[in-house]
């Protein structure tokens, strides 16, 4: 399952990955995430909940990078992450090394309203350059 939803208001992104996907879901995925994307302002960030996500194969996490490098193209600042315990740390690995190959970090938290407080409260300038 996917669903992405744009916070106009905040300048954020919600994105919830679940279940296990192939590579056709991913690509509309990809596509429905760069669509919500470009109606966000430049600085935008990014709140990706992985809780419940099972590993793709690599060949089906293709599109994950190349909405990854959308996403940076359009602007995205901060990313966060939401993994919980039953969170494969094959999926948290590989999303941090293709966000890294694109031009991006992330860091992680325990939930949505945990991710939520970190951005409002959290000011890290320049984060998605590093």
């Amino acid at each position: 399952m996917f669903e992405a939803e744009a916070d106009v208001r905040n300048n954020r992104l919600y994105l919830t990955l679940s279940g296990r996907m192939e590579r056709e879901e991913l690509e509309t995925a990809a596509d429905e995430a760069v669509a919500a994307a470009e109606r966000l302002r430049d600085g935008f960030d990014i709140i990706n909940d992985l809780s419940g996500f099972a590993p793709p194969s690599p060949e089906a996490a293709k599109p994950i990078k190349r909405a990854q490098a959308e996403l940076v193209e359009l602007g995205v600042d901060r990313v966060v992450r939401v993994v919980d315990e039953d969170t494969s740390q094959v999926v948290v690995r590989a999303f941090d090394r293709r966000s890294k190959d694109v031009g991006y970090s992330g860091e992680t938290a325990p939930s949505v309203d945990e991710a939520e407080r970190r951005l409002d409260e959290e000011s890290v300038a320049g984060y998605a350059s590093v």
